[in-house]
């Protein structure tokens, strides 16, 4: 949750935004800061705490990035492109101190509106900037690009839109933006993952032609220390603006967000709410709450990703809150508890969601209206037991990259809807989307279509030397707040995860340790904290797990540990239920490659019958519904459910479909009957 009161923390605070309209060049010198802050902000409702943190990034508070009922000009289409050799160490220095204008001298007048791009190269974003191959799940994998792109194009924004708060909103940008508008540089943004947004109001020209142009720097994984990730990871390194990218017209004086987080099963609901005057005077003005029933008959369930779409019958009474005056460029907070009436809560395979609608209104009239799905369901460890609505559950399993083999990382709403759909059908009610982020989209469909969902920094098997990097940057800090205030009213989002796989260590642990903390202080959304360890990176009772709601690895004994699929798995898990007898277990990744390393599609069935068959004898419910009350494993994950590339062996089969989503391993039909034993 973003307004909570502060306590204790060890975090400390990372560096604030500009100012809106400000030119950060003025910012110190030295490494490339992270953007993201917590600043005090009035709190409006009576009875309340003073003041309230709200994030805050390039000079605007953070919003949900949820698509609003707001004018909106995509900027998908036709951009000029031109790559270059990226010097990677201007582009992770601070703007400050001459850095910006040694970026724009490099660029030879790139940023500039009257710059001649008619040589470049046409490209259509958003989209990978990495050629793709021929054909589908073609072993050689994508063109292995990682450096420099300048991306050009030019845009019109509506004469009417003057007046108003105009943003750039992306969603997914690797690794390093710099974004100018019409030759004004309006900010950056570093962490190919998770959204951002930057002011354009003070530069743009309206009703007339506007050029905005934007420098992108992907440095080569395993050649630095200091990005994230930064070892050459197990998935692929695409460049550029991989994701959507558009501008929003918002009232200057308009709701930022609202944030639900469900307190029990009986409907009680906290709702904490951002508003932001943008504008250059005081203004006073009224915000109503009202929540209403989804409706999961609408043919937008599953054709479009607005809240007001799906929006149906209204549930109790608004809320009405008195704001006062609002100072210029001042945000304050409302923070209220509301109770939904006789509530039908979210669950595994029963996606009952409402929608919180929000107006705030000036002198009786309504200036700005925001919606966001959300579901009431609540999450708790008993002993070993993992409960969801008091229930305890068992959660069967699978992972997912976010990449298909024609447009790479380029997710659309038409490619995730299917992907969804196919986990489901294999019997599984969670998903693992991989080791980072995903595109929005995916977890309002998990939401919409009741599967779980476990989402995590792009910290994959760091060392020691990348930790140490890290404690004084703190960009997975960012990308960890990032991603949680871009899912905050996600009721499929169960799991918040720190790392992958990283080595166990005291700095592992500090990390750990201060992005629990940092949840502890800012969010407390009522998620499980977790993390996933590989099984010899600190064994069973590794001490960083104290700092989760249950204890969760990668298990690959008969391929990676040694021992065999079945005793190595059993043993360990016994050994991890010795260690955290009072917390539940997990298993994020088991699996093998269906081809090449001495494996094959039989392989594969064995070590899913194998190492399932020590999962099923401590898991903490059995197949016929009934709780294990021995049973201490609440969840497992088939490592993955569609083959992908990766920057070590370019396919990777370990899949229980091929890339382009057609071929059906024999592994797969094991997986689904063995999944189809559980109610």
């Amino acid at each position: 949750m973003v307004l909570l009161s502060v306590v204790g923390c060890s975090t400390p605070p990372v560096p604030a935004g500009p100012p809106r309209g400000a030119n950060l060049a003025s910012s110190a010198s030295g490494p490339l800061p992270a953007t993201l802050d917590f600043r005090p902000a009035r709190q409006v409702v009576q009875g309340g705490p003073e003041t309230l943190p709200v994030a805050w990034q390039a000079g605007l508070p953070v919003p949900s990035f949820d698509l609003q009922d707001r004018p909106r000009l995509d900027l998908a289409g036709e951009w000029k492109k031109e790559r270059f050799k990226a010097d990677h160490n201007l582009s992770l220095k601070s703007r400050g101190d001459g850095g910006l204008a040694a970026i724009e001298t490099e660029g030879g007048g790139r940023h500039q509106a009257a710059y001649d791009d008619s040589a470049w190269q046409a490209i259509r974003l958003p989209g990978v900037e990495n050629r793709m191959p021929r054909m589908d799940s073609d072993p050689a994998g994508p063109e292995n690009y990682e450096d420099g792109v300048w991306y050009r194009r030019s845009f019109t924004v509506p004469a009417e839109w003057k007046g108003q708060l105009v943003t750039l909103n992306a969603i997914a940008i690797n690794y390093v933006a710099d974004v100018w508008v019409n030759g004004q540089w309006v900010g950056y943004h570093e962490g190919g993952y998770t959204p951002f947004t930057l002011d354009l109001t003070p530069v743009l020209k309206y009703g007339e032609a506007n050029v905005i142009a934007i420098r992108v720097d992907n440095p080569p994984w395993g050649t630095r220390l200091d990005t994230v990730p930064g070892p050459k990871v197990d998935w692929w390194n695409y460049t550029g603006i991989i994701q959507d990218i558009a501008l929003e017209a918002a009232p200057s004086f308009r709701v930022v967000r609202a944030d639900v987080v469900p307190l029990d099963t009986n409907g009680k609901i906290r709702v904490s709410a951002v508003l932001h005057n943008a504008s250059g005077e005081s203004l006073k003005g009224e915000l109503k709450l009202q929540v209403r029933k989804a409706d999961g008959k609408s043919p937008a369930w599953l054709t479009d990703p607005r809240a007001s779409a799906i929006a149906g019958q209204p549930v109790g009474e608004p809320v009405t809150v008195p704001v006062g005056s609002v100072s210029a460029d001042e945000a304050v907070a409302a923070r209220l508890e509301m109770t939904v009436p006789d509530p039908v809560l979210w669950d595994l395979l029963r996606p009952n969601l409402y929608v919180l609608e929000a107006e705030l209104t000036q002198n009786g009239k309504v200036v700005d209206r925001w919606a966001s799905q959300f579901g009431i369901r609540t999450l708790r460890t008993e002993k070993a037991k993992l409960l969801a609505n008091d229930r305890s559950v068992f959660l069967k399993g699978l992972a997912r990259h976010e990449e298909w083999p024609d447009s790479g990382r380029t997710a659309t709403w038409a490619k995730i809807v299917p992907d969804m759909q196919k986990i489901i059908e294999v019997g599984a009610t969670f998903v693992r989307t991989a080791h980072y982020h995903n595109h929005p989209y995916t977890y309002i469909i998990t939401d919409r279509l009741g599967l779980a969902a476990w989402v995590e920094v792009p910290v994959w098997q760091f060392t020691d030397a990348e930790f140490l990097v890290q404690d004084r940057r703190r960009i997975p800090d960012q990308m960890w707040r990032e991603m949680i205030l871009a899912e905050a009213n996600r009721p499929s989002v169960w799991f918040w995860s720190s790392n992958n796989e990283s080595k166990f260590s005291r700095a592992r642990t500090e990390y750990v340790q201060r992005l629990t903390e940092d949840w502890k202080t800012y969010f407390d959304d009522g998620r499980m904290i977790a993390q996933s360890a590989a099984a010899d990176r600190g064994g069973p009772a590794d001490a960083s797990m104290a700092f989760n709601d249950l204890p969760a690895w990668t298990l690959y004994f008969g391929i990676f540990h040694g021992s065999t699929y079945y005793a190595g798995t059993r043993n360990f898990l016994a050994s991890a239920h010795k260690a955290w007898p009072e917390k539940p277990l997990f298993d994020t990744e088991f699996g093998i490659w269906s081809r090449g390393g001495g494996s094959s599609p039989a392989r594969q069935v064995e070590v899913f019958e194998e190492t399932f068959r020590a999962f099923e004898e401590v898991v903490t419910v059995r197949p016929d519904g009934t709780e294990n009350p021995d049973g201490f494993l609440a969840g497992v994950t088939w490592w993955t459910v569609f083959d992908w590339y990766t920057a070590h062996t370019k396919l990777q089969t370990m899949g229980l479909y091929s890339m382009d989503r057609v071929l059906d391993k024999p592994v797969a039909k094991k997986v689904k009957e063995a999944y189809a034993r559980w109610r």
